[in-house]
C-alpha cells in the first residue's frame, strides 16, 4: 500500500515525482500536528496562499508545489507560538527567522539514519511548513504608510545584518548608521551585549502588531502589504469559515475564500498556470548528492528528484 501511495502520476500535465509524494506526506504529518495543537488551545488558522488555491482548485496539493502555507489573526498567532514549541516532537525545530512568519521543521538538516526515513516516509529532506501572521491596518492611510515604511526599514535591516556586504547600501557602516536611524525614529534601545539581529526581528514584529488593539476594518500580513498594497482581507470575513478537502485530510479556510484567492491570483484563478518552484528543495538535493559523492556512492534513485 506505502510504495503505490508513493507512486508516480500526472496530474493537470504535470508529473508528480515519487519523492515529492513523499515531501508532501512529510508536510501533512506536520500540519496535523499544528491542527493538534489549535483545537487543544482553541486556535484559528486557515489555508492561505497556494494552500488555499490548491485545496479550492485540486482538493490538495498543486501539482508543482512543494510547501503548505498557513494564515492566522495576531492573537491566534501569538498563543500559536507560546503552544507550538512545547508540543513538537524530539528533533523538530520552530524558526522564525523572519518577522510575522513561524516556520515549522521536521528536522534541522538532510537525514539519512533508517530511523528518520521510516518516520517520515522515506524523504531524507528537511521539510516545513510556513504559518504567516495577519494584522489589523489603522484606518487612516497616513499612519498606514509610516506603519508600513517604518516596518519595512527594520525588516530589511533585520534580513541583511548578518549578511556580507552585498553593495554600496549596505555596508557594514551603512547598516549602523541605519540602527542608529531607527533607535531614533522608535525609541527602542538596541543591547549590543545581545544579537541585533534577533532585536530587529522583535520589534519588526512589534511594529506589524502595533494596531492589533485597535479599530479596524481589514487585516494583512504587514511584510507582503508593503509590496502588494491590494492584498488585504476584511476583518469581518474571519467569522465565517468552513473546511474543505485537502489530499486525504480537510483543511480549514474562510467561507469568502473565492475574494482571497482572486486578490492572489486573479479573476482566473481556476485556471492552472505551472509555476513551479524549489529553490530549498535544490539546494538539499545538492547537499545530499555530495554526501553520496563524498562516500563514493552513487545516489539511490529512491532519492532522486529532478527539476523543471
Amino acid at each position: 500500500m506505502e510504495n503505490r501511495i508513493y507512486t508516480g502520476e500526472e496530474r493537470e500535465g504535470y508529473y508528480v515525482q515519487p519523492m515529492r509524494k513523499r515531501i508532501w506526506a512529510v508536510q501533512l504529518d506536520i500540519l496535523k500536528k499544528v491542527d493538534t495543537v489549535c483545537k487543544c488551545h482553541g486556535i484559528n488558522y486557515y489555508g492561505w496562499y497556494g494552500t488555499l488555491l490548491g485545496a479550492i482548485r485540486h482538493k490538495g496539493f498543486i501539482p508543482w508545489d512543494d510547501d503548505i502555507d498557513l494564515a492566522m489573526l495576531r492573537d491566534d498567532y501569538e498563543q500559536f507560538r507560546c503552544h507550538i514549541k512545547q508540543a513538537l516532537p524530539k528533533g523538530w525545530e520552530v524558526s522564525e527567522h523572519e518577522p510575522t512568519m513561524i516556520s515549522i521543521f521536521n528536522s534541522d538538516t538532510v537525514h539519512l539514519d533508517q530511523d528518520f526515513l521510516d518516520r517520515f516516509h522515506g524523504c531524507p529532506f528537511k521539510i516545513g511548513i510556513d504559518i504567516f501572521c495577519l494584522d489589523r491596518i489603522p484606518c487612516n492611510k497616513a499612519e498606514e504608510e509610516l506603519q508600513l515604511n517604518l516596518f519595512w526599514a527594520v525588516y530589511c535591516l533585520c534580513i541583511h545584518w548578518n549578511l556580507p556586504d552585498e553593495d554600496e547600501q549596505w555596508t557594514e557602516q551603512n547598516k549602523w548608521n541605519y540602527l542608529k536611524e531607527i533607535e531614533t525614529l522608535t525609541g527602542y534601545h538596541f543591547n549590543l551585549q545581545h544579537p541585533v539581529k534577533e532585536q530587529l526581528y522583535f520589534l519588526a514584529d512589534r511594529i506589524a502588531a502595533m494596531y492589533w488593539d485597535t479599530e479596524s476594518d481589514e487585516v494583512a500580513n504587514i511584510a507582503e502589504l508593503y509590496s502588494s498594497p491590494h492584498c488585504r482581507v476584511p476583518k469581518k470575513y474571519f467569522s465565517r469559515s468552513l473546511t474543505v478537502p485537502f489530499e486525504h485530510t480537510m483543511l480549514p479556510v474562510l467561507e469568502d475564500y473565492d475574494l482571497l484567492c482572486r486578490i492572489e491570483y486573479g479573476d482566473n484563478y481556476m485556471i492552472p498556470i505551472q509555476e513551479p518552484s524549489h529553490n530549498y528543495l535544490k539546494k538539499q538535493m545538492e547537499y545530499l548528492r555530495k554526501l553520496f559523492e563524498k562516500a563514493g556512492k552513487p545516489l539511490p534513485e529512491e532519492f532522486n528528484m529532478t527539476f523543471n
